[in-house]
């Protein structure tokens, strides 16, 4: 049905304001013109000019007639239902959540009308999207193990926002989203104009779970040691509860502890073996399963013990003494397992060294820095701190890149830059490129990678972030302008901008056969001073500098007598992640050298050719599903011909861990598209809801201006020209 619409452009009240100005002028004129014409004339004269003005004030009216809109088709509707596996939760009606769903979509009125109204488009999503018959959904179950609500809601938008008959996209789920962008799903919608109806089917569900957590898969350690494993229990929905923890070494159970969670729902689970000679062994924190825990499969980990060695030779060499230095040689030399000889420069002819072994000390007064191959030789690790370049003479440089590059030793820079100004011998070694100045009080924090490491498995419970911010911040860090190739940062400095904008705290480059790395802060002594609340500090503070210790010794890669050395990125990947491995080889022929990499483990086994990159070989395989791996090198030529390392995978679904419905993101994705969350009452009904949303945006009918036609213009400027005619005859002109 036809209708008409005005829409002024100044306001109805304007041109109201308008008319009545000029009807008042209408009169005035004709007072003033009765006395020169007969009022029957002055009749005529007035009837065209009121007939002018009228097309005037109807032409400002901006009249719009109004008629229904033929679409091309019947508008397509995209059905999106989530098979996620939280939507197994029976919690609507004494059903699951997706058996409720389909029970509404399977009604027989509901459908028909749907059919009736709309060109179906049914789908059913997880963590992918697939096409699905709308009648043959019965047998559906929620298996899936994440729920992708944004990239589901993007393709139906995308597709939908080319078609002029479109009625938008109905989302069906608990609006429990496992990964980001649904939110931004819903402003594309809104950018195409594509309205997104939403029916969220679920209530709040208390949530159990229990999982182990452990700061890093690898702990280091000296042969023989006493070492401590430790690893975080997370206790959700169990308040005031004790739970067993086991400490399992190949599947068989050697300790276990009661653990009572604190008022957060998290306690630190700590046990001490005994490391072996040699080589690596696979330890695993678990506790057993609730009856009803949401998800078991977090459970347990595994944490991998490495021996590094019997000791650690250490040489710390500072040209500038500092409270740094000064804590952390007394640290040093408190560890058993660590030969320590710290040389400092305190005048320009004057050194006082510290030689310690065994827990018996020796200081002289004699600059003990290594001027041979075979001085340098007898360390390990060689610790730089400030003024480094004092020590430097014609022949130290070329000693240092051959202890690093070629005998495969390690370099750990402890306070940052080592040099004032300008030295090329130390800066080429360096992993970090330096900017101007440096940053004031600074707090420390880990990068992904840096997380992956040992080296800030600082023994406390809760989460790494929160136990370094109640930890005093550094001194300073000098200002870095950015990283090498090659480096990795482990840490940067908490609180800054974007990865070209943070200021690198700690990050290691491989260097030939050796490892270098830098700990960009002065002022680290501060943890090792104890204040009141403050041991976990102390304790910190000497397990860094061990375990910074412990890693350089551990990236070597190449055992004693190989010359093939297999290395992985992680120890643990999760399900999602694929497994990325590196071979680096030393004076073997690359022309005939063809390594095999076989992958075993959780009722597969997958073998890889690694391929040449960079002077070395690398390779890739997976995700693979939660399990332990055995990776096997198989090597044509070089020594050993065959080795292995054993890799976790954890899973990484988080759908079953929470499983409370989230009616606000359904409504908030409706809303922010233009669109509207439904009840159950509304599926039947939203061929109507379709409407009443086509035609608050004038989508249903067209708008057609009827006033810009020639005839309209035509007309007035003839009545025009026919009243000027006649006042002119009568003289009023």
């Amino acid at each position: 049905m036809n209708s008409w619409l005005t829409m002024p452009p100044w306001g109805a009240h304007v041109v109201a304001l308008v008319a009545l100005a000029l009807a008042v002028l209408f009169v005035v004129r004709m007072a003033g013109e009765r006395r020169n014409v007969p009022l029957r004339r002055q009749v005529w004269f007035g009837a065209l000019r009121v007939l002018v003005l009228g097309l005037l004030i109807f032409i400002a009216l901006n009249p719009l007639l109004v008629r229904p809109r033929d679409l091309p088709a019947k508008p397509r509707l995209i059905v999106l239902l989530d098979t996620s596996a939280s939507m197994g939760t029976k919690d609507a009606e004494n059903r699951s959540r997706l058996a409720a769903a389909l029970r509404q979509l399977q009604d027989e009125t509901t459908r028909q009308r749907w059919e009736t109204e709309f060109t179906l488009d049914t789908r059913i999503f997880d963590r992918e999207t697939r096409p699905a018959d709308l009648r043959q959904l019965a047998d559906t179950q929620p298996l899936g193990e994440g729920s992708d609500i944004g990239a589901a809601v993007t393709g139906g938008v995308a597709e939908l926002g080319e078609l002029r008959a479109q009625a938008g996209v109905l989302l069906i789920s608990d609006g429990r989203a496992t990964t980001e962008g649904a939110l931004d799903a819903a402003r594309l919608a809104l950018a195409r104009a594509v309205p997104l109806w939403t029916y969220c089917i679920g209530s709040a569900v208390e949530r159990h779970d229990l999982a182990i957590e452990v700061t890093s898969p690898e702990t280091l350690a000296f042969a023989g040691a006493d070492v401590e494993l430790s690893a975080t229990l997370r206790a959700d929905g169990y308040p005031n509860r004790s739970f067993q923890v086991e400490l399992l070494k190949d599947d068989r159970p050697i300790e276990h502890r009661e653990i009572i969670p604190d008022t957060s729902g998290h306690a630190r689970v700590a046990m001490r073996v005994k490391a072996p000679d040699a080589g690596e062994h696979r330890y695993v924190f678990r506790v057993p399963a609730q009856p009803e825990e949401a998800d078991a499969r977090n459970n347990e980990r595994a944490v991998f013990l490495r021996v590094v060695g019997q000791k650690a030779r250490v040489l710390l060499a500072e040209g500038e003494p500092s409270w740094d230095s000064k804590f952390l040689v007394q640290s040093l030399k408190r560890e058993p397992h660590v030969d320590l000889t710290a040389v400092q420069r305190v005048g320009p002819q004057r050194h006082v060294a510290v030689v310690s072994s065994a827990g018996a000390e020796n200081r002289v007064e004699a600059d003990l820095f290594p001027r041979t191959a075979e001085q340098m030789n007898q360390f390990d690790v060689i610790v730089l701190g400030r003024g480094c370049e004092a020590f430097f003479d014609d022949k130290t440089e070329a000693l240092l890149m051959q202890f690093v590059a070629q005998r495969g030793g390690s370099l750990l820079f402890a306070r940052g830059k080592a040099y004032g100004g300008r030295f090329p011998p130390l800066a080429k070694l360096e992993p970090v490129v330096w900017g101007p100045g440096a940053e004031p009080s600074v707090r420390i924090s880990p990068t992904e990678a840096g997380r992956e490491s040992p080296i800030f498995d600082l023994g406390s419970s809760g989460s790494l972030e929160e136990l370094l911010d109640r930890f005093p911040a550094f001194d300073q860090a000098h200002a870095t302008a950015g990283e090498k190739p090659l480096a990795m940062v482990l840490a940067s400095a908490a609180g800054k901008g974007g990865p070209d904008e943070r200021t690198v705290l700690m990050a290691s480059q491989q260097y030939g056969q050796g490892r270098v790395l830098l700990l960009n802060a002065a002022g680290l002594w501060r943890w090792a001073f104890r204040e009141t609340g403050q041991q976990e500090s102390e304790v910190a503070y000497r397990r860094i500098w061990i375990s910074m210790v412990q890693w350089l010794l551990a990236g070597g890669g190449f055992l004693p007598g190989a010359d093939v050395a297999l290395h992985s990125a992680r120890r643990t990947y999760t399900s999602e992640q694929p497994m990325q491995f590196l071979v680096t080889t030393k004076g073997i022929d690359r022309a005939s050298y063809q390594p095999r990499l076989t992958i075993a483990g959780a009722g597969r086994s997958v073998e890889v050719e690694p391929r040449e990159r960079d002077g070395a070989y690398v390779a890739e395989a997976g995700p693979f599903p939660q399990g332990t791996y055995q990776v096997t090198l198989r090597n044509n030529v070089g020594k050993p011909p065959e080795m292995s390392m054993t890799i976790e995978v954890v899973d990484a679904s988080v759908e079953r861990r929470e499983l409370s419905a989230d009616p606000q993101l359904m409504k908030q994705l409706a809303t922010v598209s233009g669109g509207q969350a439904l009840a159950g009452s509304d599926l039947g009904q939203l061929g109507d809801v379709v409407r009443r949303w086509r035609a608050a945006r004038q989508l249903s009918h067209e708008q057609r201006p009827v006033w810009d036609r020639w005839w309209v213009l035509a007309t007035m400027l003839g009545m025009m020209g026919v009243e000027w005619w006649l006042r002119r005859q009568e003289g009023l002109l």
